[in-house]
C-alpha cells in the first residue's frame, strides 16, 4: 500500500501543470501577466547662460534625475508592488516627475516583465500624455510631442473600465520570452520642453547717433502669460501677453563700431505643470487615470489592449514642470538693409551633453552642458 501511495505522489509531482495566462481571447485583465510600467529622466539640459540664443534659468529649479543614471541603477521591481487585484502598482515619487527649461528634453523610460508562463508579442506601446479631460493635464501644452486621443478598452470581470486620453503609439518589442522583459529599462523616447514666447524678427532705422529697433515677440501657446520682463540695454517693459498674442518692442538703443546693438532678452516667470495620471487607492479596481502606459498584445492574429501597471494611492503623479526663465535673442547686427528678419532665436533640438548626475531640490550638482547654443543665420 505505500508503494502505491508513493507512485502516486511522485505522479502528481511530475505532472503538476504550469499555468499559462489566459488573456486571450477574452480580455479579461486578471489574467494579463505581460507587467510594465513608465519613468521620466532628464534627457540633455542645457547650461544656464546669459548669451546670444541662450536660455538662462535658476539651477535650483531643475528637478529629476538623469536618464543614464537610472538605466544604470534601476529594475522594475525597485519601481512597483505587486497589485493583488491585477498588475503591478507604480509607486509614488520615483524618476516620476521632473522640472525644466525649454530646449532641455525628458525621456520616457520603459521597463517589463513578462510572468505569463509564455512568450508574449507586444505589438504596441501606448504612452498617456493626457488624462481622460485633456484640461485637467496635457503635456503636449509644455513638450514638444504630438499624440491622438484613444481609448484603450480594458475588461475586469463583468466591467468596461477604459482607459482614455492623448496617447503617443510606439512599435512594441515583438516577443517577449517568459520570464523575460526589459527589466532594466530602455529610453523609449527623448521630448523637449517648449518655450511659449519666440523672437519672430527684428527691424531697425538709423536715427542719428542711435537705432530706432522694433522687435517682434510672439506667445504661441494657449496659455496667457503675466508680467514678462523684457530687456535690452537700457530699455525695459514689463507687459501680460494674452494666448497666442503678438507683440512689437519700439525703442532706440546705442550701436557699437561694428555695427552690433547687442541682444535683447524676455524673462518668463510664468511656472507651468502638467500631470497626466491620477492615482487610485489600493482596493481600487477602477483604471480611470491611473495608468501612464499601455499597449497591444497580439496572439495568433488577435489584438488586445493591455494595462500591466497603475499609480496607487491617490495622488496626481507623472508631472512635467517648465521653470521660469529668459530667453535670449541672437546678437542684432546692422548691415546696409533698412530691414533684417532673424530666424527662430533657439533651435528645436540643439546640441547639448548628456546629464549624468542626480538633479534633486536640495543636491544640485555640477550640471553639464554648452556655453553657448548654436547660432541662426543673421
Amino acid at each position: 500500500m505505500r508503494k502505491i501511495f508513493v507512485s502516486l505522489f511522485l505522479v502528481s509531482i511530475f505532472f503538476t501543470p504550469v499555468f499559462a495566462d489566459s488573456y486571450f481571447p477574452y480580455g479579461e485583465i486578471t489574467e494579463n501577466r505581460y507587467y510594465d510600467t513608465l519613468g521620466y529622466g532628464i534627457g540633455k539640459l542645457l547650461d544656464s547662460e546669459r548669451c546670444p540664443n541662450g536660455v538662462e534659468y535658476n539651477i535650483g529649479d531643475i528637478y529629476g534625475t538623469g536618464s543614464s543614471n537610472i538605466l544604470s541603477n534601476t529594475h522594475i521591481d525597485d519601481i512597483t508592488d505587486a497589485d493583488w487585484r491585477y498588475g503591478l502598482i507604480r509607486l509614488h515619487g520615483i524618476y516620476d516627475e521632473v522640472a525644466l527649461p525649454p530646449y532641455s528634453s525628458m525621456d520616457f523610460l520603459y521597463w517589463s516583465k513578462n510572468m505569463a508562463g509564455e512568450d508574449v508579442n507586444i505589438f504596441s506601446l501606448k504612452v498617456f500624455l493626457s488624462r481622460k479631460y485633456s484640461y485637467q493635464g496635457d503635456l503636449r501644452n509644455i513638450l514638444d510631442i504630438d499624440g491622438v486621443y484613444e481609448l484603450l478598452p480594458i475588461r475586469y470581470l463583468a466591467w468596461d473600465y477604459p482607459r482614455e486620453g492623448i496617447v503617443k503609439t510606439y512599435d512594441g518589442i515583438g516577443v517577449v520570452e517568459d520570464s523575460g522583459g526589459v527589466l532594466e529599462g530602455i529610453r523609449l523616447d527623448r521630448v523637449y520642453m517648449k518655450s511659449p514666447l519666440r523672437f519672430l524678427k527684428w527691424e531697425a532705422e538709423e536715427l542719428e547717433d542711435k537705432v530706432l529697433l522694433r522687435v517682434f515677440v510672439k506667445n504661441e501657446s494657449e496659455e496667457d502669460l503675466l508680467n514678462t520682463e523684457y530687456s535690452h540695454q537700457d530699455y525695459t517693459e514689463k507687459r501680460n501677453f494674452n494666448a497666442n498674442q503678438e507683440h512689437i518692442y519700439e525703442y532706440m538703443v546705442e550701436m557699437d563700431s561694428n555695427g552690433s546693438v547687442g541682444y535683447p532678452g524676455i524673462y518668463n516667470p510664468n511656472i507651468r505643470k502638467e500631470c497626466v495620471v491620477r492615482g487610485e487607492h489600493l482596493e481600487s479596481n477602477f483604471v480611470g487615470d491611473s495608468p501612464m502606459v499601455g499597449g497591444i498584445r497580439e496572439e495568433d492574429g488577435g489584438y488586445l489592449a493591455y494595462i500591466g501597471s497603475r499609480v496607487k494611492p491617490y495622488g496626481y503623479r507623472f508631472c512635467v514642470t517648465r521653470i521660469a526663465y529668459t530667453l535670449y535673442a541672437g546678437e542684432i547686427v546692422l548691415n546696409s538693409s533698412p530691414e533684417v528678419e532673424v530666424e527662430d532665436t533657439v533651435p528645436v533640438n540643439p546640441v547639448v551633453e548628456e546629464v549624468e548626475e542626480v538633479v534633486q531640490e536640495e543636491d544640485i550638482p555640477e550640471v553639464l552642458g554648452i556655453k553657448e547654443l548654436p547660432k541662426t543665420s543673421v
